[in-house]
């Protein structure tokens, strides 16, 4: 018998109970974000967000959104040793507060990636969404949202801006919303010394369809698009509830970049599976 050894742990929220207690009672918390890539050989664990990707149909409403706090924590682990050496980390969060009229959305995510004492994965990201529904289809928004990746198109991208939306679909098994508007970017690409400021537009789709009452399916999309570059974001997910608040997701996030840094790719792709537990 070799000496090679392969750990794999999966950490669900083992922050949760002290964190919990702590942002109910007076933090509120929407990225997008959340996965964990599952590779052949070990599973290379990322938490991303999606920056408005939620795990059931409250983001979709002032109508179908619980009152109060709700939120969900992620987060999974995975070490291999002998033939190789990795580490993956991932952890994210999502906590939001709701009105009557209004929402407030927090999301944070990092992940990190080791093989071989080299880092593959360096990620933060982070933001914020306030809105305010004039009716139960029309509402207004506005948003923050920024992104630090050091192996990414642009190393730095930040993003402020406002806007309105519209639920074109709502009822008890699809929704199917858009939004848009315009703002202010701020974006570094790998190694420039400067960055760039400048107007840019924002661009929605969020789409949720309950299969049955243990499944269910998301897409969102972005496009966020400035002089500098225009990113086209796609995150498909599938969510499947397990035992009382903990369910398990898996996804794909495609990322699209017009005009990414010399030596950088225009596309990255994700596959993600992760163990999420919700609270509301």
């Amino acid at each position: 018998m070799t000496q090679k050894t392969a750990k794999s742990v999966t950490l669900a929220a083992l922050m949760i109970a002290g964190g919990t207690a702590a942002f109910a009672q007076d933090t509120g918390v929407q990225i997008t974000n959340d996965a964990a890539t599952d590779a052949v050989e070990a599973i290379e664990t990322n938490i991303n967000d999606d920056y408005e990707r939620g795990y059931d149909a409250d983001r979709f409403g002032n109508s179908r959104r619980p009152l109060g706090w709700r939120g969900s924590v992620a987060a999974s682990m995975n070490a291999t040793s002998g033939n190789s050496d990795t580490t993956d980390l991932g952890i994210g969060s999502r906590f939001g507060y709701g009105t009557e009229n209004w929402d407030h959305d927090f999301t944070l995510s990092y992940n990190y990636s080791e093989k071989e004492g080299t880092r593959s994965a360096n990620t933060f990201l982070g933001a914020y969404d306030a809105s305010r529904y004039f009716n139960e289809r029309f509402y207004g928004y506005g948003k923050l949202r920024y992104a630090n990746d050091e192996f990414g198109a642009f190393e730095e991208d930040g993003f402020v801006g406002f806007g309105v939306g519209y639920r074109l679909i709502d009822n008890d098994n699809f929704h199917w919303r858009v939004q848009g508007g315009p703002g202010y970017r701020i974006t570094q690409a790998q190694g420039a010394d400067n960055s760039v400021r400048e107007g840019a537009a924002l661009l929605g789709s969020r789409m949720y369809w309950s299969l049955n009452d243990n499944v269910t399916l998301t897409n969102d999309t972005d496009v966020l698009s400035s002089s500098a570059d225009t990113l086209v974001s796609n995150d498909l997910g599938v969510n499947v509830s397990l035992s009382g608040p903990l369910s398990l997701r898996t996804s794909v996030r495609t990322d699209y970049h017009t005009d990414p840094a010399a030596g950088q790719a225009s596309t990255s792709n994700t596959f993600g599976v992760s163990l999420v537990y919700k609270f509301n």
